[in-house]
């Protein structure tokens, strides 16, 4: 139905652009007007612009429109290529206020990299040039961005007198300015400590940008309008705007401001205690963080900067030595011909002998790049085979296939680390004759250790050292006495001075008894599904960690009557928190259950090779995020 929506949205854009746009101007100015309510079909309308381009000036102002586009979206890389050559074109024909639009988007683009001193040059440019151009708009425009450069830097009493200056201005404002005008009067109200008068502001700039479609202002008002209420320890309020920001984000694919609401509400969990919570906030929050602040992104924006200011000092040198030639043209003129052969001989000697250094600076370099990377694929060699080590290591804790299958003849086991070594890991302890008809009793676990790769799969070798010794120690079968035990030691392992490490795992662990037909279960997060007749049966383990936590208390043991053809189920939540799918969002748990019954009556091997192929169609060319261990028994 949203999709639908979103369709006739457009068609109705795009039918009223059709009949009234008609000249490159008309097109130009109409994706400006929808450019706060349909970002998306604004950008469309620029591509199109500069395939119809007749002149340079319309090649500019496609650039221009392209560009704020992709600001916007987090290409800012793309962003300020194309903002340089308007920039050339805008310089070129002399227009001060659209050179001046360039370097406001510029101010934009760096301050959200968070390189406030950029930021802070071109919006000083860009009002330098609006104040020339005479540009009443455009002189708003830019106050307002500079208000918020000098806010960012706590410099309050200075971004104070350009607010005040915006003031005066207001019976000239757009909707839009006026928007950003009431934004940045509260933020600047928050960072002096009147919250009440800063709740206010943003609610005036809420009601503008819900009026006027404003779609990514929406979302980060919403967003600053959680920090006065933080301050107020009105909580509830504060998580309220959150989400309904985050919601707003992500159905609009905006990363900044997903990225800018997730570290709120990161930030408002662990002031609450939240932290796991804000642990799956993290996780969900690198992965926009990388998107954002790629390094190769950086380093693009400030290469592309760099060459721009070198192309500007060579324009300066190649006038002065014309200039020079100009006047060294006018004396060679009065020279004899010898003079000027003279001069050629030692022009041409210059070069070969320039040339001849530069091919030997270019040699002596190419050597040392080579040598560099002959040490980088050493160094690659050593890592890969140290991690490679470091699998037989863990690969030595894990329970034989062969005995596994003996001791539980009719079950599967689907491993899928993320990385060569794991932080998951799967255990089993037969405890018993393993033949039905005998009282066959076995112990078994699915694990997920804290983190993945190398550091997952060393806490991995802790773990399931601990739940070995606990078993030999206590000579119990009982899970929830396990567990106990186990944290016990999981603790004293992995002690550290730093109060904020909190390595340990999350488990299930069951003891089944195939001659009573009962299995007893204990749980540090993870829970155990039991599916019997189409139906799934959830048994919830503790809310804590096997490892240091703020609020221990026992683990609880529970224990259930089986049936034949009962399949259980054991797990790590690596499976239900993969993102993928057309949307690119998590599998989630609800999918995951409704999966596990569907399957449920089908023959072990099937029920492996349909949760391998399931989620390997989901996740698409997504990267895996997790390690992944599920454990199904038929009893």
């Amino acid at each position: 139905m949203r999709s639908s929506l979103a369709l006739l949205f457009s068609f109705l854009i795009f039918s009223s652009y059709t009949l009234f746009a008609q000249t490159i101007n008309d097109r130009i100015e109409y994706a400006g007007k929808i450019y706060y309510a349909n970002p998306d079909s604004s950008f469309i309308i620029c591509n199109e612009i500069e395939s119809d381009a007749k002149t340079e000036n319309h090649l500019a102002e496609a650039y221009l429109c392209q560009a704020r586009y992709l600001v916007l979206k987090t290409k800012f890389d793309k962003a300020t290529d194309l903002l340089n050559k308007a920039s050339a074109i805008f310089k070129k024909e002399n227009n001060l206020s659209r050179l001046a639009k360039c370097h406001s988007l510029q101010n934009i683009l760096f301050g959200r990299i968070s390189d406030q001193k950029k930021a802070l040059f071109h919006s000083k440019k860009a009002l330098e040039l609006y104040t020339a151009a005479n540009d009443t708009l455009g002189q708003i425009s830019i106050l307002t961005n500079i208000s918020l450069d000098f806010l960012r830097l706590q410099k309050n009493d200075t971004a104070f007198i350009y607010l005040i200056k915006l003031k005066h201005l207001s019976k000239n404002k757009k909707e839009s300015s006026k928007y950003y005008m009431h934004q940045n009067f509260a933020t600047y109200f928050y960072n002096i400590g009147d919250f009440n008068a800063s709740i206010n502001s943003y609610n005036k700039a809420l009601i503008i940008a819900e009026k006027s479609n404003m779609i990514d202002s929406k979302s980060t008002v919403l967003m600053l309008m959680s920090n006065p209420y933080i301050a107020q320890k009105k909580y509830k309020k504060a998580e309220e705007n959150l989400n309904k920001s985050l919601t707003i984000a992500i159905n609009n694919n905006l990363l900044y401001e997903s990225n800018e609401t997730y570290k709120k509400l990161i930030k408002l969990n662990e002031l609450l205690g939240n932290y796991k919570k804000a642990y799956q906030l993290e996780k969900l929050n690198d992965v926009i963080e990388k998107e954002i602040y790629n390094l190769d992104k950086i380093n693009k924006i400030n290469e592309i900067e760099s060459q721009l200011k070198l192309t500007e000092k060579e324009k300066i040198i190649t006038q002065k030595e014309l200039e020079l030639k100009n006047e060294q043209f006018n004396t060679i003129e009065a020279k004899s011909k010898i003079t000027q052969l003279f001069f050629v001989v030692a022009i041409s000697l210059l070069i070969i002998i320039s040339i001849v250094i530069i091919l030997f600076r270019v040699k002596k370099l190419n050597r040392r790049i080579q040598s560099q990377k002959m040490m980088l694929e050493q160094k690659n060699t050593e890592i890969t085979d140290s991690i490679n080590y470091a699998k037989r290591i863990q690969a030595a804790i894990l329970p034989d296939m062969s005995l596994f299958k003996k001791s539980l003849p009719n079950s599967f086991i689907l491993y899928k680390p993320k990385d060569i070594v794991a932080g998951d890991f799967y255990w089993m302890k037969s405890v018993g004759p393993t033949n039905k008809h005998d009282n066959s009793t076995v112990l078994y676990a699915a694990a997920d250790c804290t983190g993945h790769g190398v550091p997952g799969a060393m806490v991995s070798v802790v773990c399931s050292n601990a739940l070995n010794q606990s078993v030999k120690e206590l000579q119990t079968n009982n899970p929830a006495e396990i567990l106990d035990f186990t944290r016990i030691l999981v603790k004293e392992n992995l002690k550290s001075e730093d109060e904020n490490v909190k390595d340990g795992m999350d488990i299930a662990l069951c003891f089944i008894n195939f001659k009573t037909m009962e299995i007893n279960f204990s749980g540090a997060n993870n829970p155990l599904y039991i599916i019997r007749n189409n139906e799934l049966i959830e048994i919830k383990g503790d809310k804590q960690p096997v490892g240091k936590y703020f609020k221990e208390k026992t683990f609880n043991n529970h224990s259930y009557q089986l049936q034949k053809k009962d399949m259980v189920y054991t797990f790590t939540d690596g499976y239900a928190d993969q993102f993928g799918g057309p949307k690119g969002k998590k599998f989630m748990y609800r999918q995951f259950k409704q999966l596990l019954t569907n399957i449920a009556t089908k023959p072990i091997e099937t029920q492996h090779e349909i949760l391998n192929q399931t989620f390997e169609n989901w996740r698409g060319d997504l990267e895996q995020i997790d390690d992944i261990c599920i454990i199904g028994v038929r009893i």
